[in-house]
């Protein structure tokens, strides 16, 4: 076994396997290190815990928090977590509730579009996730046949921008920060070079991070290369992971981007108290 995904998603938020099962994936991909970084929870933590322990596999707790910078969404991986810390916990509610409400504002405009979406529909593609967002919104699309795939559902109508968008409540980036590192975690910043930034390095510079996810499906490879230089500019933590959802994305599954289980070892040293 070889190698760490740091980077995988379950039904918890919103993949399409339990987190035992993404456990078994990475298992069955011949990983020694994963972790689950569900987006605005920690819920499916113990069940992915208590099954990569059966398996011997080195698991991480984990999870990917969504921040607003400016007008900007950006994700940050939170890694080694307490899951049980009160302020977390308590962010993690208000997110909780913001994406719920969120996902009602959407419905709305959907049905100003002529688009009728009931929350249950929604709800059901979900399949009990602590993080409701746009991918159920637009699968209960897809589900009723209103689009032809989900790549259309967001470009339609849920994508950034789109007339169906609704912009997250999430918190500013220091209080999340500060959340993370209080609650023994290392935090890092997620997929980089989605956010289009014509200086990354400069954008983040202020930021009191311990990494940053260089190796990702969606990064060109041109661009990794600038990318891992910033980072070891800035002596930070190079991270990599799969994002991976399920199989709706052909082109990122598990284990497809892989770090060695050594990063593990610098995270939990770069977290408050390690090392």
């Amino acid at each position: 076994m070889s190698g760490a995904d740091l980077h995988l998603h379950s039904t918890a938020s919103d993949g399409r396997h339990p987190p035992r099962e993404v456990m078994r994936r990475a298992f069955g991909c011949d990983l020694a290190a994963v972790a689950l970084t569900d987006h605005d929870t920690v819920a499916g933590l113990p069940e992915a815990a208590a099954e990569a322990r059966r398996l011997g596999l080195r698991f991480v707790p984990a999870c990917e928090l969504s921040v607003m910078a400016g007008q900007l969404d950006v994700h940050v991986l939170a890694y080694g977590i307490d899951p049980a810390d009160a302020a977390l916990r308590a962010l993690l509610d208000r997110l909780r509730v913001a994406r719920e409400e969120r996902v009602r504002e959407m419905i709305a405009r959907l049905a100003a579009l002529g688009l009728s979406v009931r929350l249950e529909d929604v709800l059901a593609e979900a399949r009990g996730s602590h993080a409701l967002g746009r991918a159920h919104v637009a699968r209960a699309l897809l589900r009723q046949g209103r689009v032809a795939s989900l790549t259309e559902a967001f470009q339609s109508y849920v994508g950034d921008g789109r007339p169906a968008c609704v912009l997250k409540r999430t918190p500013e980036p220091a209080e999340a920060l500060r959340v993370i590192r209080a609650a023994g975690g290392a935090p890092v910043i997620a997929h980089p070079l989605l956010y289009r930034l014509s200086d990354p390095e400069r954008f983040f510079a202020e930021w009191e991070i311990a990494g940053v996810e260089v190796d990702h499906p969606r990064h060109p490879a041109q661009a990794r290369a600038a990318l891992g230089a910033w980072v070891a500019r800035r002596g930070l933590i190079a991270t990599a992971g799969s994002d991976w959802h399920g199989e709706e994305d052909p082109d990122a599954y598990v284990g497809c981007r892989r770090c060695e289980v050594s990063v593990v070892e610098r995270l939990a040293g770069a977290a408050p108290g390690g090392g």
